[in-house]
């Protein structure tokens, strides 16, 4: 059963995601998926700042919109991989914990 946590309903998923984070390591990873959203949270509101501060200035360039798609993409990995990497966990957890 690979995927497992995937194939579970809704509130299969809330059981297994409450008991998860009540462990000591599903505690510790809870705070390090907030701490990369957070992260990129922070890096898609900073390069959407750089564009929209640079076209109010008249200064943008092409430097300043590739260093913005590049800190935008990277954010969004940082965001999607937090996801995946949450998902991983969860359904490592509900195959080897759940019933």
């Amino acid at each position: 059963m690979k995927n497992k946590y995937q194939r579970m309903s809704k509130e299969e998923k809330k059981q297994c995601q409450t008991f998860y984070y009540n462990t000591e390591k599903g505690h510790e990873m809870k705070m390090r998926f907030l701490r990369l959203k957070i992260i990129g949270g922070v890096g898609v509101i900073f390069s959407i700042f750089l564009v929209v501060s640079g076209y109010i200035s008249n200064e943008i360039n092409w430097a300043t919109w590739v260093m913005a798609g590049i800190l935008f993409l990277f954010s969004w990995v940082f965001i999607i991989g937090s996801e995946v990497i949450k998902g991983k966990c969860l359904n490592q957890y509900a195959v080897k914990k759940m019933k």
